[in-house]
Formats: structure tokens, C-alpha cells, sequence
């Protein structure tokens, strides 16, 4: 691991805390973190009152990417217990998804990220709808975005393929990529400077571990071999961070079966114009402004789509994806007034101090 702060991301100009130690989350286990700072890795724990803040929003733990300011560093680098976060330094960016299986609880994946990097394989993986989904998650955290196209090597040509993806994510870069010939390989170390970070994100089995091995020399994350179908398999377990030989920065994470957006708190209304630019573009055109592109007299949308000039397919993505959003707002504005009742009883009925009970 790199031994100084800005080797790991960390901007020189920003000033340091007066006390405790700042390091960056580097792995994220049950309970426990790996940090790394001046000094090496270590383990770090966050305290009792993180945890309980965390049962209402998984905000207030730290996640991988995090920036966090740490007491007993020196005695966890020699292995006399763990590191205590005690703060997490403002983040510059949040990727975030709805928790699985939860209405109303985030879930941070990855902190202070400079691009997300889509990953999807030329043989087959190829998923419109979910590819919509993690790029409408970047959009959400403003997170520039890439799209990585795995395994070329197995493919005659991807040409028809990166024609496909550029249809269905136009603005987005596309990179075709192969860690058999290491096609593209130098087209990802561009994109990525070194102490920048980049996320990767994609289903199980597209080639994740094989591109930080092909990235990372020192990285031996375990790979298996297709299967008969010609799919990847599962090998991640969980977010950790590794350093590129170039110096660069990489988030690996596992796939993610429920891939479910978060409204933001801060614009919990907003469109779909970040992850839609495309169909914004031509909505400007349309008859009405409050047109919803669903059969609208004088509905640009709509028209385009008639006339080949935009796939039925993302237009389809745009109205799944902006109805789930509109039950999530809805879910977690339902949520937030249910916290704020319970926590406005708990204070109107909370004893008052100074006062015996029978006088209370």
C-alpha cells in the first residue's frame, strides 16, 4: 500500500484535522474496516453510536473510499487492537442504492469516486435494463460514467456490439477490453489517472477481478472459468480498494442481485434528466411541458421512436425507472415523517431532569 495520503487520493490543498489521524477505508468486512494511512493498513472499528445511527440511515457508517479521521492509529499499525473512527470527513461523492430488501434504508457502496466504470461482457451478459440501472445510479450521485465491454476475445467482432451500447447509452464512452490480449488495457489506465478513483460495477462474472489482476500486479483476486453457457461466475465477496501499479485507484464490488435507486435527499423529486440526457434533449420538443411520453398528442418522444431515431428499448427504461422512483420518494417521505413522530414523542414524553418521579 502506498505510504503517504496522497498517494491514496487525498488532495494536498485540503487541510488536515488538528488531532487524531486521517486514513482512507480501504476494505469493508462485517463490524470491521481496513484502513490505510501514513504508516500501512490496519484494522479500524467504528464506535457504539455509529452503529445505532446507522439502524436509520447506513450513511453514518463508513464505507469503502471513505476518508476518516482515527484515534489509536499507532497501536493498531503494531497490532495492539483496532483503530477507532471517530469521525468521517465530508465526502466529495456517495454512490448510493437502496438497501436490499428495505423501502427506506440507503446503502452507501463507495465513497469520494471520481468515475464509475460499468462493466458488461461482449459475449452475452448484455442487459439493457440493468445497464440503465447502474447508470442511472452514477447519475444519481453525480458520478461521471464509463462502460467497460468485457471479454471481446470471445466475440468475432464487437463492433455491432459497441454500436448496440452506444444506441442505448449515447454520451456515455464505451471501451472494449480484453484481459486475454490486453486489448484496451492502456485505453482503462488513461481513463483513470493515478490518484484518481474509479468504482467497478457489473453482475456477477463479468470480468471484474480479471481486469484488477490485468491493473493490479500484486492484486491475485481468484477468477474462474466460464461456464458451459459461456457466463462469468461469482468470485467477489465484498468492496475493497486497490492501488494500480500506475498509481491509480480501484473499488472492486460484488454483483448485486437487487439494484434498487435511492432518492436523494437533497433533490428527492428529481427527473430523469441526468441518466436520460438523450430523451431530455428531445422532450424539450414536445407539444406540452408536462408531456409524460406515454401517447401524448405532439409527443417528440414518442415520434422519435416511431421514426428509428431513438431504441423503444431506453424509452422503456425511462418510464420503469422514473415509476420506481416515484414509489421510492413516496416510501421514504412516508419513513422520514414516521422517524420525525416517533422522535418528536420520545421528546415530548422523555422525564424532564431535576425532577423525582412522582413529580414527573
Amino acid at each position: 500500500m502506498p505510504v503517504t495520503l496522497e498517494e491514496l487520493g487525498w488532495d494536498a490543498s485540503r487541510p488536515l484535522p488538528a488531532d487524531g489521524t486521517v486514513a482512507r477505508i480501504v476494505a469493508e468486512h462485517r463490524g470491521a474496516y481496513h484502513a490505510a494511512g501514513v504508516g500501512g493498513v490496519a484494522w479500524a472499528e467504528a464506535t457504539g453510536r455509529a452503529f445505532l445511527a446507522a439502524t436509520r440511515d447506513k450513511r453514518e457508517l463508513p464505507t469503502v473510499g471513505d476518508w476518516v479521521v482515527l484515534d489509536r492509529w499507532t497501536e493498531a499499525l503494531g497490532g495492539t487492537g483496532a483503530a477507532v473512527i471517530r469521525e468521517i470527513l465530508p465526502r466529495a461523492s456517495l454512490l448510493v442504492r437502496r438497501a436490499a430488501g428495505e423501502a427506506s434504508l440507503p446503502q452507501p457502496l463507495a465513497a469520494n469516486v471520481d468515475i464509475g466504470l460499468v462493466m458488461t461482457s461482449a459475449n452475452g451478459d448484455l442487459s439493457p435494463a440493468r445497464l440503465d440501472r447502474y447508470l442511472t445510479l452514477l447519475a444519481d450521485s453525480q458520478i461521471p460514467a464509463a462502460i467497460v465491454l468485457s471479454k471481446i476475445d470471445l466475440v468475432g467482432e464487437p463492433g455491432p456490439v459497441v454500436e448496440l451500447l452506444a444506441t442505448l447509452a449515447p454520451n456515455v464512452p464505451i471501451l472494449p477490453f480484453s484481459t486475454v490480449s490486453g486489448a484496451g488495457l492502456a485505453e482503462l489506465r488513461a481513463l483513470v489517472p493515478p490518484r484518481r478513483t474509479a468504482v467497478l460495477l457489473g453482475s456477477s462474472g463479468v470480468g471484474k477481478s480479471s481486469l484488477l489482476n490485468a491493473l493490479v500486479a500484486t492484486a491475485g483476486l481468484p477468477t474462474r472459468p466460464i461456464d458451459d453457457n459461456d457466463r462469468g461466475r461469482h468470485t467477489t465477496t465484498r468492496r475493497e480498494m486497490f492501488v494500480a501499479d500506475d498509481g491509480s485507484l480501484w473499488i472492486d464490488t460484488p454483483g448485486m442481485r437487487e439494484l434498487a435507486r435511492w432518492a436523494r435527499d437533497d433533490k428527492p423529486d428529481e427527473d430523469e434528466e441526468d441518466a436520460f440526457d438523450d430523451i431530455a434533449a428531445i422532450a424539450a420538443k414536445c407539444r406540452f411541458r408536462d408531456c409524460n411520453h406515454d401517447g401524448e398528442p405532439g409527443c417528440a418522444v414518442t415520434e422519435a421512436v416511431a421514426a428509428g431515431e431513438l431504441e423503444a428499448i431506453r424509452l422503456v427504461s425511462f418510464h420503469k425507472l422514473g415509476q420506481e422512483h416515484q414509489v421510492a420518494v413516496a416510501d421514504q417521505k412516508t419513513a422520514r415523517r414516521i422517524a420525525e413522530t416517533r422522535q418528536a414523542k420520545a421528546k415530548r414524553y422523555a422525564p424532564r431532569p431535576g425532577k423525582p418521579d412522582d413529580e414527573r
